[in-house]
């Protein structure tokens, strides 16, 4: 699966702002970004597929992605789409946020660590070791910027990576399992439906083009 990075996109990195409006005449491979997308849909009609489901589209609608999601079109019918492109960090920039907990340098840390090797084998005491923080002072920071803790922010990358896996190759549940950090297949299947319904298997039939 193909991954659109952000030196692809903004010209100017010290400002990362896009816009474009593209034609789709034809399905959009699955594909993921290294940004926040909004796309809106300005004339025709098609099918949005990501790890939500397939969703139709008309105009009006609009479809807001965050960095790393995955998702593609379909049975598009002269769709037309204006898409907004915001780097992951632009809402700091363009507010000029300057609060300790929104830039927290060891809550970035934290989560570039755990985006690098998803199979680490990372407990809270040992991500908070690696970024010199108490763990309960982790846990806190880290839900103030992220929404969430550090533990389920890490399931979250570890099933959307899963979830590319099952669209992008033949391999088995337990081999996807083990290159996400989940190497039981049993306990890779509880977590996988969990965050997203459905179970390996079924969200393969369902989402595989």
């Amino acid at each position: 699966m193909h991954k659109i990075l952000t030196s692809e996109v903004f010209p100017d990195a010290r400002l990362p702002v896009a816009e474009e409006l593209i034609e789709l005449s034809a399905d959009v491979a699955p594909h993921s970004h290294a940004f926040f997308e909004i796309a809106i849909v300005v004339a025709g009609a098609g099918v949005h597929v990501s790890a939500d489901g397939a969703r139709p589209l008309e105009v009006g609608e609009v479809v807001v992605l965050r960095p790393g999601q995955w998702h593609g079109y379909s049975e598009c019918s002269g769709l037309v789409v204006r898409n907004a492109y915001l780097g992951a960090d632009v809402f700091g920039l363009l507010s000029g946020a300057t609060s300790r907990t929104a830039q927290h340098p060891a809550v970035q840390h934290a989560m570039r660590l755990l985006e690098a090797d998803l199979t680490a084998g990372w407990t809270l005491g040992r991500l908070a070791a690696a970024v010199n923080l108490a763990p309960g002072s982790l846990v806190r920071l880290f839900g103030r910027t992220a929404g969430v803790p550090p533990m389920a922010f890490l399931n979250r990358l570890r099933a959307e990576r899963a979830a590319g896996l099952l669209i992008e190759t033949e391999l088995p549940i337990g081999s996807i399992g083990a290159l996400v950090g989940w190497p039981d297949p049993s306990h890779a299947t509880r977590r996988f439906r969990a965050h997203f319904g459905l179970s390996p298997t079924r969200y393969r039939e369902a989402f595989r083009p």
